[in-house]
């Protein structure tokens, strides 16, 4: 007794052993393919009957109707649809994908109103920052090394207020602290906008200062947004049942795509306005509004229900470990406990990238030097070069590294030589060609090694509890982010004063790319110490998100 199956364009059939799948080009429809399915048959060997062979050719157009014997591989099945759904295809599709890496929409759809807010947030910073170095050095005869010293009061007020919003984000809740962000960020834009008000009113002292805090609250606002954003994405990545490296990579490529058109914006408004600074940083204040309107549109209702959930979690958190004994433990074995959860590789992987932040003082210092070889006008080219490129190489290199540990320290060993040329032609190459060159190299080597640093340091910090003090991966980020901030303020105290010491001597003011070079040097044998010798090239430390450290093989 025989069943009669109509297939559709391409079908699995089972016979005995194996299973022969219908391939159908534009000129036959053949069962081409041949697999072992030990699965769908309790014959251990099946030689396929006569009627049905690998090579015999099926009807070129419509249903191919094809007899099985029942008793051979099981009941017949059901008549299938006539067409397989063909997937999307094309550059229109690959954009959507790129867009999408949530499977859930609702989710997905709160994804892109945080990246677009970062997006938009990174347009305001670029429009001031652009060209607020010139205005600090041409309009209140700010020396190098007072603007490095500005920098470097900014980044690490920065980095600090990272460390507060972490640990506010666990007890009130990301979406709250992402807000508040955002709200401080857009009250800060207009008060670069008054600079030449209160210059012209007040004076150079009184400037200097207004410009000085709106500097550092410009920073401050910056990380208070910081971590509670990571944090966001992870708790949308959880609702979503996805894993956030597409969230991420969104949110860097987004977040350059706003600091690149908000640099493109500066240098069109400084242009038309006359060479106007205070009309130029008025525009700042735009994108910052619609940043705000976004995430309190899209977060305003999740906050409100996070205060409630965080209030149960607590208490539940309290009564735990009070059953368990663990709520004895008084601040010095807290620390403790801290510190011992942290393994020697983390210390390692800190160090490295300590001495690499060292050479990554801020970008003014290449503004300040391109504007001796360049006219002001084109300064914005340099600031698109390095975003462009770093956001064009940043993915696939970020891929290339996950492959293996070695390719990883091989990826970052190439960044930091990457950085030594950038300084190079920072220093020797004096023309606007130079600088440009410089300005590329600089966006390779972010691309090579900032987001391969940061998740070198993830690959060694507790992904699980630790007894007595729960979780403290966002504990150790803001330790991380702390200790990193202080290198970045004195990175940027040690350039302007090396930028004045060979401009002194009739030099240019070149000393900090020297310093780069140095500083760059130095990670690079660290790197290559600690993963030949240390801990840094043993793929079984890399933490697990479930299970910790790997164990070592014995």
């Amino acid at each position: 007794m025989a069943a009669v199956i109509n297939l559709p364009a391409r079908t699995p059939i089972a016979l005995g052993n194996h299973c022969y799948v219908e391939r159908i080009d534009a000129q036959s429809r053949q069962l081409r393919h041949r697999r072992s399915c030990p699965a769908i048959s309790s014959f251990r060997s099946h030689k396929p009957p006569a009627s049905i062979s690998p090579c015999t050719p099926l009807a070129q157009r419509g249903r191919a109707s094809i007899k099985i014997h029942a008793g051979a591989a099981g009941a017949a099945q059901p008549s299938l649809p006539d067409e397989t759904p063909k997937a999307e295809s094309g550059p229109v599709a690959k954009f959507k994908a790129l867009l999408s890496p949530f499977s859930e929409p609702s989710t997905n759809n709160k994804l892109l109103a945080l990246c677009g807010a970062q997006a938009l947030s990174s347009v305001a910073t670029l429009i001031h920052d652009t060209y607020l170095p010139l205005y600090l050095s041409e309009e209140l005869k700010l020396s190098n090394t007072k603007i490095g010293n500005l920098q470097a009061m900014a980044q690490f007020l920065s980095n600090a207020s990272k460390s507060l919003s972490g640990t506010l984000a666990d007890i009130l809740s990301p979406a709250r602290m992402i807000i508040f962000g955002t709200l401080l960020t857009t009250i800060n834009k207009p008060m670069f906008a008054l600079s030449g008000y209160v210059f012209a009113s007040f004076g150079t002292v009184v400037c200097l200062y207004w410009v000085t805090f709106a500097k550092v609250f410009d920073r401050m606002s910056k990380g208070v947004r910081e971590a509670p954003g990571k944090a966001l994405i992870g708790e949308l990545a959880a609702e979503s049942g996805d894993k956030t490296e597409g969230a991420f990579g969104l949110r860097q490529a987004m977040g350059t795509f706003g600091a690149l058109m908000g640099s493109l914006i500066a240098g069109l408004a400084y242009t038309l306005s006359g060479r106007n600074y205070a009309v130029t940083f008025s525009l700042s204040a735009l994108p910052a509004l619609g940043a705000l309107l976004l995430v309190t549109t899209a977060f305003g209702q999740r906050a409100k229900d996070q205060d409630a959930a965080n209030k149960i979690k607590r208490k539940d958190a309290a009564d735990k470990a009070k059953e368990e004994g663990l709520a004895s433990l008084n601040l010095g074995q807290k620390i403790r406990a801290f510190m011992g959860a942290l393994q020697p590789a983390y210390w390692q992987a800190l160090s490295v990238v300590s001495l690499l932040y060292f050479a990554r003082f801020d970008a003014s210092f290449i503004t300040l030097r391109a504007r001796t070889v360049m006219d002001k006008a084109q300064l914005p080219v340099l600031m698109s070069i390095m975003m462009i490129t770093q956001a064009v190489l940043s993915t696939p290199c970020g891929l290339r590294a996950k492959s293996s540990l070695k390719e990883r320290n091989r990826l970052l060993l190439a960044g930091f030589g990457t950085m030594i040329v950038a300084d190079l032609l920072f220093a020797k190459l004096g023309t606007p060609q130079g600088m440009m060159l410089g300005a590329c190299a600089v966006g390779v080597h972010m691309a090579m090694t900032h987001a391969i640093c940061l998740s070198m340091l993830s690959a060694y910090i507790p992904a699980t509890e630790v007894p007595g003090l729960g979780r403290v991966s966002g504990t150790v980020w803001s330790f991380t982010d702390f200790v990193l901030g202080v290198v970045l303020a004195y990175s940027n105290s040690v350039a302007g004063k090396l930028a004045d010491y060979t401009q002194q001597r009739g030099m240019g003011n070149i000393g900090c790319f020297y310093g780069g070079m140095v500083a760059v040097t130095l990670a690079g044998l660290m790197l290559f110490i600690c993963s030949r010798f240390g801990d840094l090239g043993k793929e079984e430390l890399v933490v697990t998100k479930k299970g910790g450290a790997k164990l070592k093989p014995s």
